[in-house]
C-alpha cells in the first residue's frame, strides 16, 4: 500500500536585503533620533550619517548606500546640488528630500533634479519609514499634501507652454531664446547681444523655468512653435 507523501512545509517568503541608508542633514539630534528610530527595524541598515554637503558625496561614493535621506538645506552647497552630483555619478543611488518647505517650486526643483522621494521634516517617523522601504525597493514616495502642490506646478507649466512668449518673458528673454533656437552656443549669443555670457546664462535659466523646459531641443521646439524661428 503506497504511502501519501507527507505535507511539506511552506517555503520561507524570500527576504529582501536590508535597505543601505545614509542620513544627511546638518542637525546632529535629528540625524540621530531618525537613525535611532529606522535600526529598529531589521529591514533598515543605516550605514553612515554626514552633516555637509562634503561629507554627503564622500559617504556616497565610499559607503554606496542605496538610500539618501537628503536635507534640502544642507550646507554649504544645498541639497538639489548634491542630488544632481548623486545623479551623476551613482545614479542607482535612490534619494529622498528631507525639507521643511511645502513649496510646489521645491518640490519640482528636487523631482526634476533626481529625488525620487519628498518627505516633509513634521512627518510621523513611520511616514518616514514607509517612504525610505518604498523608494528603497524601487518606488517613488510623495506625501499626500504635497500632491496637489505637484499638480498645481505641473498645470502652470502646461499653461506656460501654451501662452505666447511675449507675455511671459521679457524682450531680453525672447531675444536670448530666439538666438539659442537658431543654434547660437552661449558665448555667440552674448556677443550678439553685447553682453556678458553669464547674463546669458541667467536669461536661460529663468526663460526655461517661466516656460517649463528642460533643455535647448525644448526650448528649440517652443520658439519654433510660437513662430520666433523658422523651422
Amino acid at each position: 500500500m503506497n504511502k501519501r507523501p507527507e505535507p511539506t512545509a511552506d517555503p520561507k517568503p524570500a527576504k529582501h536585503k536590508p535597505i543601505r541608508v545614509l542620513i544627511a542633514d546638518d542637525y546632529h539630534f535629528y540625524r540621530y533620533g531618525l537613525r535611532v528610530f529606522l535600526e529598529q527595524h531589521d529591514d533598515i541598515n543605516v550605514v553612515g550619517e554626514a552633516g555637509t554637503s562634503e561629507d554627503t558625496l564622500s559617504a556616497v561614493d565610499g559607503i554606496k548606500p542605496s538610500v539618501v535621506l537628503l536635507d534640502l538645506d544642507l550646507p554649504p552647497e544645498g541639497g538639489l546640488h548634491v542630488l544632481r552630483e548623486i545623479a551623476t555619478r551613482a545614479p542607482e543611488i535612490r534619494v529622498i528630500v528631507l525639507t521643511s518647505l511645502d513649496d510646489e517650486l521645491c518640490l519640482a526643483d528636487a523631482i526634476e533634479s533626481g529625488a525620487a522621494g519628498y518627505v516633509l521634516k513634521d512627518a510621523e517617523p513611520p511616514l518616514i519609514l514607509s517612504a525610505v522601504r518604498s523608494v528603497g525597493r524601487g518606488g517613488t514616495w510623495l506625501q499626500r499634501e504635497m500632491t496637489g502642490k505637484l499638480f498645481e506646478e505641473f498645470s502652470r507649466l502646461a499653461r506656460a507652454r501654451r501662452e505666447a512668449p511675449d507675455r511671459l518673458l521679457t524682450s531680453r528673454e525672447v531675444e536670448v531664446l530666439s538666438l539659442l533656437a537658431q543654434g547660437n552656443r552661449n558665448a555667440a549669443i552674448a556677443d550678439k547681444l553685447f553682453i556678458s555670457e553669464r547674463t546669458v546664462k541667467v536669461h536661460i535659466t529663468n526663460l526655461f523655468r517661466k516656460l517649463g523646459l528642460s533643455d535647448r531641443v525644448q526650448a528649440t521646439r517652443y520658439a519654433i512653435r510660437h513662430r520666433l524661428v523658422r523651422a
